[in-house]
């Protein structure tokens, strides 16, 4: 029978049982008993504090609040206000992180102690999942499967008419709020509009004359607020507060135009030789973004051009991540090879037994390097001229590898996919390269936990 209104509520929420509660509650279980833990959690502490606040203000999060924290964020791809939300709301979240009653995390405060966690510290509990792994039998990482994928930085597609535009918006911002500080005439001109309707026209215009005509413009207008600005800061050398509010604010303005005046004459010398003087650049000598000024481009095959860095990722048997890193440039995969047995090494004491590649990673100096290195099997996709007996024991354990290797392909769909690692939102490389590894970790626990209760069930 059907009510209009349930008169009497519930004494108190009742926990509902599902997949995600008890994978969550599994990848606590697993952080508590992985060996280690307490030196990350140590390493944590010295990120998120600095000597003079360490004793002193709120308690705040707890180490440990801000792995899990970073767990959750990467294992659901939640933005900050999202996994605030959940912190109030969701049961399983605040058993997870062992939040008071009637508390929630602010965004604020997320956003304030994760971006302080390195990329080294997730490296480390990273390294703890490993031994964990090994304890209890999941992986012993005698094999190693290796390919590189790349992943999108949080920038727009780089034109030469847009950085230009850019620059201008940008300068033309800082400068209108020191006009409001400092109170005395800062001589410059708003040529935003200016450069955006040059801009507009560049980009639906079909004639090549209108368009050469807009770019000598639009750099024109460039160089111009450059003077602005260049004049603005020397202005501000001279300048008094006149109240301690003033002067950090001043700083604060004279410090984002000496970050942004060099990467805009990067723009417009770049803009000026390919334009005007039909030069044409080497990716070393390009900026792509000047927000994200280490955004590398990468080209791999007949794909799409991707804006981000390239990404060198190896896993096991149990297609656990065992190592990821962030890569400088495009590297050629050829050139990795011993990357991956030396940091393997690190983790295992020796090289694996078994190693499975890409066909862009063969060459034979690796594979005479990892015969070196006591590997006993290794072949790549492509084994172009090399014959079978010197990669490997017998045909048949080609075959196995073979189909080993191609497994990497879905496990760095996955973790792309589900963990938010197709493109990273947060600026710098050092932080990109740091939510990269807090993804892996995040990858590894929910594998782990899987792995824990389907055992449970058998």
């Amino acid at each position: 029978m059907r009510l209009l209104k349930r008169l009497q509520l519930f004494l108190r929420p009742a926990k509902l049982e599902t997949t995600q509660s008890a994978e969550v509650e599994e990848m606590g279980r697993i952080m508590e008993k992985a060996p280690g833990m307490k030196d990350v959690y140590e390493q944590v502490l010295r990120d998120v504090t600095s000597d003079n606040k360490a004793h002193t203000g709120a308690e705040g999060l707890t180490a440990e609040q801000i792995v899990r924290l970073g767990v959750l964020r990467t294992r659901f791809d939640l933005s900050y206000r999202e996994l605030s939300d959940w912190t109030g709301d969701s049961l399983s979240v605040r058993a997870f992180l062992e939040l008071a009653p009637g508390k929630k995390v602010s965004k604020s405060a997320i956003q304030k102690n994760l971006k302080r966690v390195g990329e080294s510290t997730w490296v480390k509990l990273n390294e703890c999942l490993k031994l964990f792994a090994a304890q209890e039998g999941i992986e012993d990482g005698k094999a190693v499967r290796g390919d590189t994928t790349t992943t999108k930085a949080n920038v727009h597609f780089p034109t030469d008419a847009s950085l230009l535009c850019d620059g201008v918006r940008v300068l033309t911002r800082a400068m209108n709020r020191l006009k409001a500080w400092v109170g005395a005439p800062i001589e410059s001109s708003d040529h935003h509009r200016r450069a955006k309707k040059k801009l507009y026209k560049i980009n639906n215009t079909r004639k090549e004359r209108v368009r050469h005509e807009c770019y000598l413009e639009l750099i024109r207008v460039t160089r111009m607020t450059l003077e602005y600005a260049e004049r603005a800061v020397e202005m501000l050398k001279g300048f008094n507060p006149s109240s301690q509010d003033s002067l950090v604010t001043l700083m604060a303005l004279e410090a984002q135009l000496q970050h942004y005046i060099p990467l805009v004459k990067q723009v417009v010398e770049q803009a000026h030789r390919r334009i005007v003087k039909g030069e044409k650049l080497s990716a070393n000598e390009k900026l792509f973004s000047i927000f994200e000024p280490e955004t590398d481009i990468i080209v791999k095959g007949q794909r799409d051009i991707v804006f981000g860095h390239k990404v060198l990722i190896a896993t096991g048997k149990s297609s656990l991540i065992l190592q990821l890193s962030t890569l400088d440039g495009n590297p050629a995969d050829s050139s990795l090879v011993e990357t991956v047995i030396e940091e393997h090494k690190k983790s295992y004491g020796s090289a694996p037994r078994d190693m499975a590649f890409d066909g862009g990673f063969a060459s034979t100096a690796n594979r005479d390097l990892a015969k070196l290195a006591k590997v006993e099997n290794i072949t790549f996709s492509k084994n172009g001229s090399m014959p079978l007996e010197s990669l490997m024991s017998s045909p048949k354990k080609h075959g196995m590898l073979m189909r080993f290797r191609a497994g990497v392909e879905g496990c760095i769909s996955f973790f792309k996919r589900i963990f938010g690692a197709t493109k990273i939102l947060d600026r710098t490389k050092k932080t990109f390269a740091a939510t990269l590894q807090c993804a892996a970790v995040a990858y590894n626990l929910t594998l782990l936990a899987r792995f824990k209760l389907q055992q449970a069930q058998t």
